[in-house]
C-alpha cells in the first residue's frame, strides 16, 4: 500500500470559493479515476500548520506512478490547485 500526503498552502486572497471548487473537484476526481481521497481545510487547532491537506491511498507504487501521469490529475492541479497555491509538501509512505 501507498498513502500519498499533500499539504497546501494557499496565495494570499485565496477564497472560500476557490478552495470549495477544489474539493468538490477533487471529489469528482477521486470517483473518476476510483481513487479514495480524503480531504479538507485545516482545523486550525495550531499555529503554523498548512491550509488544506489531501490523503490518498494506492495498492502499489504502479498505481501511485498512473494517478501522477493521468492527464485528468494533471487537469485538476492546472486548473484548480495552481491558480491559488503558494506552497505544498508531498510525502508516500
Amino acid at each position: 500500500m501507498v498513502t500519498h500526503v499533500v499539504i497546501f498552502t494557499w496565495r494570499p486572497g485565496t477564497t472560500a470559493e476557490q478552495v470549495a471548487q477544489l474539493g468538490e473537484a477533487l471529489d469528482a476526481l477521486a470517483a473518476v479515476l476510483a481513487v479514495p481521497i480524503s480531504h479538507g481545510p485545516d482545523l486550525r487547532f495550531r499555529e503554523g500548520n498548512g491550509d488544506y491537506a489531501l490523503v490518498a491511498s494506492f495498492d502499489d507504487r504502479a498505481g501511485w506512478d498512473a494517478y501522477q501521469a493521468d492527464l485528468r490529475h494533471k487537469a485538476f492541479v492546472r486548473d484548480f490547485v495552481t491558480p491559488i497555491q503558494a506552497s505544498r509538501l508531498t510525502i508516500q509512505f
